[in-house]
């Protein structure tokens, strides 16, 4: 089913996610904290239900996450991500229940009975107003969800001074990929000499090293968000702290 939802920019979004925290916030007396106790804010804050049942099965897709009853405000994850059975999954549950949050603060006036019926299912239970598959990742309504889900659990200042808090200031680090203009086989890096380490033993076992490199950097940052290694990954790259140079020429290395 698709759900045709009207644009809105990575500006708008992400002052919708920040204002909801502040509230949260503000009505606790504190100042944002991370992690973000999403699934609190989803249940105490916004007034959503929250539960597992297995999906993929309930549903009949094989790829889906999480599914929003907006009408009857309730959410439901798929058992397979329940943190407490799987924790290997927290992050993944987490980013999925402030995915379904996004739907909720951005999308549901479009969600409210989208398809324009009530099917019913086996056990009776109402179709959902929107179900989360990864297959459509890239459609606008779950874009914009996954997006909220990032810097909702990934506050740009709280991320800003996790990295300044490591490195010492907001220097970004830098990957440039001059294998592919014929200069050297050995990939090249430019950043906080404490990280530059990791990027060189990663380089040397891999014939990817901008992915698997991010991703050592990603995994330093993740637990203290509680997100997976890939969520965290993207959100430094969208702040512009872990960024891609296929200009840079010179060696790198040599400045250290």
């Amino acid at each position: 089913m698709t759900i045709n939802v009207k644009y809105l920019s990575e500006q708008q979004i992400e002052r919708d996610a920040l204002g909801l925290l502040e509230a949260y916030f503000h009505e606790r007396g504190q100042p944002i904290q991370i992690p973000i106790p999403a699934d609190e804010i989803l249940e105490t804050h916004l007034g959503l239900s929250l539960d597992f049942d297995d999906l993929q099965a309930l549903l009949g897709v094989p790829d889906v996450l999480g599914a929003l009853w907006a009408d009857k405000r309730e959410v439901f994850i798929d058992q397979s991500l329940e943190p407490d059975e799987h924790p290997e999954k927290e992050g993944r549950y987490y980013f999925s229940v402030g995915h379904e949050i996004g739907h909720w603060r951005l999308n549901r006036q479009y969600l409210r009975n989208a398809d324009g019926q009530v099917a019913m299912f086996s056990d009776r239970k109402p179709e959902p107003t929107v179900i989360c598959r990864t297959s459509q990742a890239k459609e606008r309504v779950e874009w914009q969800a996954d997006f909220f889900s990032s810097c909702f659990l990934m506050p740009r200042q709280c991320v800003l001074d996790a990295w300044s808090n490591r490195f010492g200031s907001l220097k970004p680090i830098v990957y440039a990929d001059v294998a592919d203009q014929g200069w050297t086989r050995r990939n090249k890096y430019r950043g906080p000499r404490p990280i530059s380490e990791i990027m060189l033993r990663v380089v040397e076992e891999t014939f990817e090293p901008h992915a698997y490199a991010f991703e050592a950097i990603a995994k330093e940052f993740k637990p203290m968000f509680r997100v997976s290694t890939q969520a965290m990954r993207i959100r430094l790259e969208n702040l512009g702290l872990l960024r891609i140079d296929h200009s840079v020429e010179e060696d790198l290395f040599g400045g250290y």
